[in-house]
């Protein structure tokens, strides 16, 4: 089985690569038998989604280009972990334009949301959940991870994944929680689409 882990941020020196390495980490000492890989949606720049048809109603949609990297990365996988700052009281807009090129990728599939965050990101993470959920089908994890605080200043986790701070660190076995529920949603739901 496959999990792909997505940093949902584009901003230049973002924070979130550090929990994304924090969450591979603990995926890496959690999970058994699963492939982890790790996306970066600044790296793979996708346009701006301005198709004239949405993704779920197009039958004759051919996406080109990095678009069908994008498409191809989540239809390889059996599960996901979305990572999301909040600005603005929501999720960023590279990640909302990410999710809305999807169609029918992630349909039945499981996800987590990371969040960080003045709030822990608590409401971008309801946003992504929503979004992913609504028209798109993926399955959300009942429980997420808050990561309080703004990791880019505060240094609650290092550049190479570590926490540093009692409050981080404390976190960690709801991480692994969620993470080894996600393993088992990953299983029971891969079971249920290949039937």
């Amino acid at each position: 089985m496959k999990l792909v882990i997505i940093d949902g941020s584009i901003r230049n020196a973002k924070a979130t690569p550090r929990v994304a390495k924090w969450v591979e980490k603990s995926a890496k000492q959690s999970l058994k038998d699963i492939e982890i890989k790790t996306v970066d949606l600044k790296e793979l720049n996708l346009p701006q989604f301005e198709e004239p048809i949405s993704p779920m109603m197009n039958p004759d949609r051919k996406p080109e280009g990095v678009v069908k990297e994008w498409l191809d990365i989540l239809m390889s996988a059996d599960g996901f972990v979305f990572i999301t700052p909040e600005y603005n009281h929501g999720m960023p807009g590279g990640l909302k334009n990410a999710i809305d090129l999807i169609d029918h990728q992630v349909t039945k599939k499981p996800f987590a949301v990371v969040g960080h965050g003045g709030t822990g990101a608590a409401r971008a993470i309801a946003q992504v959940k929503q979004a992913l959920n609504a028209n798109i089908g993926a399955v959300p994890m009942p429980v997420s991870v808050h990561v309080l605080g703004y990791i880019g200043y505060t240094n609650d986790i290092d550049e190479d994944g570590n926490a540093t701070t009692d409050a981080v660190k404390g976190l960690e076995g709801t991480l692994a929680n969620v993470l080894e529920t996600l393993q088992w949603y990953m299983k029971a739901l891969k079971t249920a689409r290949e039937e």
